[in-house]
Parts: structure tokens; C-alpha cells; sequence
């Protein structure tokens, strides 16, 4: 929409609004309206505050809203419906080999289900796992993920994934290996918060060390004030009468009015990612709804780059790395800040496949004459088929920003922005194979105002322990002595660190940190008290838990743990009911169903203790300990059959055979002792 059509629409609403606001200036005791009721329009509140529906931005802004509804972040994010179908579900069904599992997506009404099995000895279905997708993650021009959600609001990934350009269903990024989190891997707010527009929640709950929880209806896909900020006060502004102009603008950010480094923060919030493995670190303090168009990038979080064994920099290549290889070009760089990602992309609009070819030559063409092409040349060495050579003089991306298949997506190939001077030929288009990459180094990404020094090594430490990383865990320590930081946020790194490797003796020291900075983590006290419980000490361990969950008791964890623990102390009634408020949060956590189905074995109920047991399984399905226990319920239960068959399937797909071998060989001892007395009567 040119600006004329903007102001006309302006004045539009300000003559409509004058002759009402004449009729409400003759009834003087009616009271003024809020333009936003008027229009049924929602205000946010929390730490997300003064957004409105983008449909709010319809009302003046017709056609650039009506464009934007076919860019792929608009479509980014929602709930299934038939209006939205691009997949093929006549052939639904995948066998992922690495892994011996069956999945299937199929139509069921409105909606999605998927399915996920194993198959027995006998070649039937087993360990079956069924759940409606609630939310679709992916516009599908590349792909698609699916979420499902539990009762308390986490968001879970689906293993299976469409992908649109081989029109095929074959396992989400990251799940192609035989070793994956199957149906366990949950959505995190910093993956979120690149895939949707901010939802609705209190002030606070977005902060690091914060449950992982969503409200039950979300935005779908990302709005217009993810780039233009809250637009609640604009709209109020706009539709208020008479209009102030001057607010109006002041009450919205315009990105092409910004410097250039502001301009390229909106972008660089989401698409400068230089590695999947490990993301930018929020600055301390910060939640991770705070950011706002307009502000510097830098201030919110502290992006890092990656050095990997065996791969020069320039040479990798991830699906997210637009901006990352775009800043690599001599073109960005010697432009000092005119180029940026609106040179060629128009946020509000897709380019027609018909237009393409054009639209990226002129972009390319503002700066460079059309005799600088030196195409002869340029390709007298290189690999390219002769089907490229005969567009090349006239399509400057097929030579120049090939396509290629990215090293974390490999299902798909998308555009290198890193601008070769030399074409380069097919090869980067060729299939690679799922890697798990070796990272050596951690260093900041060179913003500007990145931090440096001893500051620059602490959020480098953080990151690393964020990713699992244990080496980084000494030098983080020392740094929060050192400094003497007052945030909580990686002393939560330190423990949580410090817990899963097991390192009693700084597990302590660390949890002493925490709260000494943050007295009443509620985290940190459920923390301690596993360490307590760890030492034998289990009555302060469970002081501490119960502390812990009358702080948050939105947490599934603290349930859990404390359940576990009162399981421990033969206190099973209290074990199972605090196993319950534990699932009754979080229904697919399967150690959750393994103790349930343990205190209800104890408490005598071996019926309800196997659906327990069937039920963790359906969600781990490599847990040894669970083949075990389900057949030692189903000989209580005079099913010896299904004793048998679990323990033969388990023997073949649990994590520890062995386990699972010596109860199949206690069973069959059984087994001959009981027809001992005939073969002897014989």
C-alpha cells in the first residue's frame, strides 16, 4: 500500500470519527470510549504488554495486510485446519530403519494424528504411542514440525516432519539418528520465540529458570508488531478523534526509518543463528519476550559463533544462516550498512515464482552495471550444467547464491546468502548425511558493544553449559567469583551443571551460590533437596521439596521428586498421589508412569500398575527396567504370554539388553521347572 493510500486511510477514519465525535460532543454526559473496545480489539497485559490482534492492523493498512498473509512468517505458526492441508495422506506411513520405529500422520476430522510403534516378534504392533497434534510448526514451504501439548501447557516436538520439496514425511532435524528424544523433546520459549508472535503471560514467567509453559490459545504465526513493536497505543492513537499525526508515528516503529544496525537487529533477532547447536545467550536479566523492534539487538542477548573440528567457517552452512553468510559477502560488507536483508526482500510481500528471476537482478543490478557480469569467463572452470549456463546471463542468484542442502536440515535445500563472485557447481546440492558436529571453540559473535574480557568469557561459559557442555563448568564458576554477578541465571547453569554430572562436591558450592544470590529459587531449594536426598539426609530432602512445590507448584518436577522420594521411604500412598500431581501436569513423562505403576504394585493394585507400566512404555520405549517390571506384573496377573512377549521385545530394542535377558531367563527357568514333573511322569 503506497504512503498516499496509508494517508487516505488516515483521513478516511478521521472524517468518519469527526462526524461521530459531533454526535457525542452533543450528549456531553456519554462517556469517552476506549477506541480499542469499540473495535473489539484486546490490549495485552504481562510481560508481553500493549499488543493487539493483527487484525487491528487491517482496519487502515488493507493491502499490506492482505500481502502479508502469504509470506511464510505469517504462516508460521497454528493451530491444523483443512484450509491449511499440504500434506499427502494416502502415503502417511514412515519406517525410520536407524531407530526400528513405524510412524504415521493421518487426517482425523480437522485435525492430525500421529502415530508412532514398534512390532513384536510376531509382526504386530507394540509400545503404540497416539496423539493429536496441536499445533503445526512451519509454513511448508520447506517443512513442517508438529507440537502436541500437555495438561500443564508444555509444548512437545512430534519425530516426524513433511517436507515439501520430496513431498515426503521423514524425521523432524535433529531426530534422524538412532539415538533420539522420540516424543519427549520439548519446545523451549527460545525456539518459540522465533516461530510466533509474544503470547499473553504474566510478568516474569518468561524469564531464565521459568517453567516452559504456554497458555492454551497462542497467536498463529508472526504478526506485524514482531517488526513494527506493540501496536495497542497506535491503534488507539488512529482511531481516536481528532487524530494526532505526530503521535500516531511516534506510537509504531517503521524498520526502513532506523539506522542501519538497529534496521538489521529486527531481522538478527531470529535469523542471525551462526549455530543450531548452540544458542545466543539472553543478556542476564533479561526475559525472553523483552525484546522490542528498535532497541539494540546486543542488549538482549549476546549472540555466539562456533569453531568446528574439521570445517573451515566459510564452508559451513546451516538452514538459519541468512544474515550469518550474507555478512560474510564483500558485497555487505563493503556497502557499510545500505545493503541489508529488505535490498532484496519485502517483508510484507512473496514474490510471484514468475517474478523472481527479475526482482533479484535488479536488486543486484542497483549496484552493479549489467557489463560487470563477466559470465564467459566466470564459468569456463566451473561445474555448472548447461540447463544453469543458459539462464545465467539473465538469473545473477542461480550463479551467484546457489542453493544448497544445509548440514542441520538435510531433507531440504534452500539459498546460500553468502554472494560469490565464482559459481560454484551442484555438488553443494548433493545429500549429506545426518552429523552430530564436534564444537572446539565458542566465541561472541562481533556485534556492536559485544561484551569482552572476563565478561565475554562468562556468557561463552554459559553457553556451552547450556548445551551440555561440562568443560566450561570450572571456568563459570571461577567467572561468578571473580565478578561477583548478582543475576541468577548462571548459577542456575553452574548446579543444573553441576547435578547432571554428577560432581557432588561442587554441586554445593554451586548450590550455596545460588542461593546466596536468589534465596527463594524455588528451583535452587528443590535442587538442594536432591542433593540432600543423594547424601542420605532424606528428611531435609524432603522438607526441601515440599518448600520447594508450595513455591511453584506448577512445576511437574517437584511432584515427581518428592514422590520418588516418599516411594523410597515406603510411604506409598503419598508416593502415588504426589505422582499424580506430577502427571497431571505433565501426562508423557515416563519415569512418572514407571514409579505410579511401582507404588500401585505396592500398594496391591497390579491392574492399574500395568496400565502404568504399558503406558511409560508407549513413551520410552527403550527403558529396560519397565520390559522388566511389566512382565513381572503380568505373571501376577496369570498373563504369562504377555510376560513373554515384552521380554522378547525387549531383549531386541531396550538401551539395556541384559537387563532385560536375565528376567527372559528367569521366566524360562520357570518355564522348565513348571514341566519338569511331566517330562519325568513320562
Amino acid at each position: 500500500m503506497s504512503k498516499r493510500r496509508t494517508r487516505f486511510a488516515y483521513l478516511a477514519w478521521s472524517v468518519l470519527l469527526a462526524s461521530l465525535g459531533g454526535a457525542d460532543r452533543k450528549a456531553q454526559e456519554a462517556p469517552v470510549e476506549d477506541p480499542l473496545v469499540r473495535f473489539g480489539l484486546h490490549e495485552t497485559t504481562g510481560a508481553a504488554a500493549g499488543y493487539v490482534e493483527d487484525r487491528a492492523c487491517r482496519l487502515c493498512h488493507v493491502d499490506l495486510f492482505e500481502s502479508y498473509q502469504s509470506v511464510s512468517m505469517a504462516k508460521s505458526f497454528f493451530r491444523p485446519r483443512a484450509d491449511r492441508v499440504i500434506e499427502d495422506f494416502e502415503d502417511n506411513h514412515y519406517f525410520h530403519e536407524a531407530s526400528g520405529r513405524h510412524y504415521e500422520m493421518r487426517r482425523d476430522g480437522e485435525g492430525y494424528l500421529f502415530s508412532r510403534w514398534e512390532e513384536d516378534a510376531a509382526g504386530s504392533p507394540i509400545n503404540v504411542f497416539e496423539k493429536r497434534v496441536d499445533w503445526i510448526l512451519g509454513s511448508g514451504v520447506r517443512s513442517r514440525t508438529y507440537l502436541y501439548s500437555t495438561p500443564g501447557g508444555e509444548l512437545y516436538q512430534l519425530p516426524l516432519a513433511w517436507y515439501a520439496e520430496s513431498d515426503s514425511w521423514r524425521m523432524a532435524p535433529g531426530f534422524e539418528g538412532a539415538d533420539h528424544q522420540g516424543v519427549l523433546r520439548r519446545v523451549r520459549r527460545e525456539c518459540m520465540f522465533c516461530h510466533n508472535a509474544y503470547p499473553e503471560v504474566p510478568v516474569g514467567s518468561d524469564l531464565y529458570g521459568s517453567s516452559q509453559n504456554y497458555p492454551r490459545d497462542l497467536p498463529e504465526g508472526i504478526g506485524c508488531q514482531r517488526c513494527h513493536g506493540p501496536g495497542a497505543e497506535h491503534v488507539r492513537v488512529g482511531m481516536s478523534e481528532p487524530v494526532d499525526f505526530p503521535r500516531l508515528v511516534r506510537s509504531i516503529v517503521n524498520p526502513a526509518k532506523l539506522s542501519p544496525q538497529r534496521r538489521d537487529d529486527i531481522c538478527y533477532e531470529c535469523h542471525l543463528q551462526p549455530t543450531v547447536a548452540l544458542f545466543g545467550v539472553r543478556r542476564f536479566g533479561r526475559s525472553d519476550y523483552s525484546f522490542r523492534p528498535g532497541e539494540a539487538l546486543n542488549e538482549y542477548m549476546v549472540p555466539v559463533d562456533v569453531e568446528v573440528e574439521g570445517e573451515a567457517r566459510e564452508d559451513r552452512f546451516e538452514i538459519n544462516h541468512h544474515p550469518y553468510r550474507l555478512r560474510q559477502s564483500r558485497c555487505y560488507q563493503e556497502s557499510q550498512g545500505a545493503m541489508s536483508c529488505m535490498t532484496c526482500h519485502d517483508p510484507h510481500r512473496k514474490v510471484a515464482v514468475e517474478e523472481r528471476v527479475g526482482h533479484y537482478k535488479q536488486a543486484c543490478q542497483s549496484c552493479h552495471e549489467p557489463d560487470d557480469c563477466q559470465l564467459d569467463a566466470m564459468t569456463a572452470e566451473a561445474s555448472l550444467p548447461e540447463s544453469l549456463r543458459a539462464v545465467a546471463a539473465e538469473d545473477c542468484v542461480a550463479c551467484h547464491m546457489p542453493r544448497r542442502r544445509s548440514s542441520d536440515v538435510i531433507e531440504v535445500t534452500v539459498t546460500d546468502h553468502r554472494i560469490r563472485r565464482q559459481p560454484i557447481g551442484t555438488e553443494l546440492v548433493a545429500p549429506l548425511p545426518a552429523t552430530d558436529p564436534m564444537i572446539v571453540d565458542v566465541e561472541i559473535l562481533p556485534l556492536a558493544q559485544a561484551p569482552t574480557g572476563d565478561v565475554a568469557d562468562l556468557y561463552r561459559a554459559v553457553s556451552v553449559a547450556r548445551a551440555g557442555g561440562s568443560s566450561s563448568l570450572d571456568t563459570l564458576e571461577k567467572l561468578l567469583l571473580k565478578l561477583k554477578v548478582q543475576a541468577p541465571e548462571p548459577y542456575l547453569d553452574l548446579v543444573r551443571g553441576r547435578l547432571q554430572k554428577h560432581q557432588r562436591e561442587g554441586l554445593d558450592r554451586a548450590l550455596a551460590m545460588l542461593l546466596t544470590v536468589q534465596p527463594q529459587s524455588a528451583v535452587g531449594l528443590e535442587w538442594k533437596g536432591l542433593s540432600r536426598a543423594q547424601a542420605g539426609q532424606r528428611e531435609d530432602a524432603i522438607a526441601l521439596l515440599e518448600r520447594s512445590i508450595s513455591m511453584r507448584p506448577e512445576r511437574p518436577e517437584g511432584w515427581f521428586n518428592l514422590g520418588y522420594l516418599f516411594l523410597g521411604e515406603g510411604r506409598y500412598r503419598e508416593a502415588l498421589e504426589h505422582l499424580k500431581e506430577s502427571l497431571s501436569r505433565r501426562d508423557n513423562l515416563p519415569q512418572g508412569w514407571y514409579h505410579k505403576g511401582n507404588a500401585l504394585a505396592l500398594l496391591g493394585d497390579h491392574e492399574a500398575a500395568q496400565e502404568a507400566y504399558l503406558r511409560s512404555l508407549e513413551l520410552d520405549p527403550d527403558a529396560a527396567s519397565t520390559y522388566v517390571a511389566v512382565a513381572r506384573t503380568a505373571l501376577k496377573l496369570d498373563r504369562r504370554e504377555q510376560a513373554r512377549r515384552y521380554l522378547l521385545h525387549g531383549v531386541k530394542v531396550s538401551s539395556k539388553p541384559e537387563v532385560v535377558a536375565a528376567a527372559l531367563e528367569e521366566l524360562e527357568a520357570m518355564d522348565r521347572e513348571a514341566e519338569a514333573p511331566k517330562a519325568g511322569g513320562n
